[in-house]
C-alpha cells in the first residue's frame, strides 16, 4: 500500500501543474519539474536547488506541514539562472479570472508557464487585483486536486532527501508497512 500522503501530494501538484498550463504528458521541451514535501526545512531547500542544477530544470515545490495535512502550506520554486539556483519563497496563487491560468505571485513578479513550456516571469498584477485573483486561484486549485485524486503520470519519482535523482525510486515502488 502506498501512503496517502504521496497520493495527496501528487493530486495537489499534478492540479497545479495542470491549472498552470503544464502539460500532464512529458513534453518534447520539458523544462519544469513539480515536487512535494512534508514540513520544508533547510535542508529540503538545498535538495531541491540541487536537483534542479542536476536535472537542468526549474523545480516548483509543495510544502505540507505534515503528511496529514489536507493541503500544501508553502509554493515555492527552484529557479536555473546562469550561474546559480534562485530559490523564490512563498509564492501566491493568482488567476485574473476562472478561465485564466493561474500564475505564481512573489519577489515583485508574476511566474508563468510560457507556450514553451518555460517558467518565465513578468510585473505582477495591480495590487487591488491580488486579493480576489488569489481567491479564484485557490478555489480552482482545491477543485482540481480532488479531480486529480487517483491519477498518475508515469515516471512519477521519489528522491529520499540529500540523494541525486539517479537514486529516484519509482512511487509506484515504495510500499507503507504497517
Amino acid at each position: 500500500m502506498t501512503h496517502p500522503y504521496i497520493a495527496r501530494g501528487q493530486a495537489w501538484i499534478l492540479a497545479l501543474r495542470s491549472l498552470l498550463g503544464y502539460p500532464l504528458h512529458e513534453p518534447t521541451r520539458h523544462t519544469m519539474a513539480f515536487c512535494a514535501s512534508g514540513p520544508r526545512t533547510m535542508g529540503t531547500i538545498v535538495h531541491v536547488t540541487q536537483l534542479a542544477q542536476e536535472m537542468q530544470r526549474d523545480f516548483l515545490h509543495l510544502a505540507f506541514q505534515s503528511v496529514d495535512a489536507p493541503e500544501p502550506s508553502l509554493i515555492s520554486l527552484a529557479v536555473l539562472l546562469p550561474l546559480s539556483v534562485e530559490w523564490v519563497d512563498g509564492c501566491q496563487l493568482y488567476a485574473a479570472s476562472e478561465k485564466a491560468p493561474v500564475e505564481l505571485i512573489q519577489n515583485g513578479k508574476r511566474w508563468r508557464i510560457d507556450e514553451r513550456n518555460q517558467l518565465v516571469s513578468a510585473k505582477p498584477p495591480a495590487r487591488h487585483l491580488l486579493v480576489r485573483g488569489e481567491q479564484i486561484a485557490w478555489d480552482r486549485w482545491r477543485r482540481m486536486s480532488v479531480e486529480m485524486e487517483g491519477v498518475g503520470l508515469d515516471g512519477n519519482m521519489f528522491v529520499p532527501q540529500g540523494q541525486a535523482f539517479t537514486d529516484a525510486q519509482p512511487v509506484e515502488a515504495i510500499r507503507v508497512v504497517g
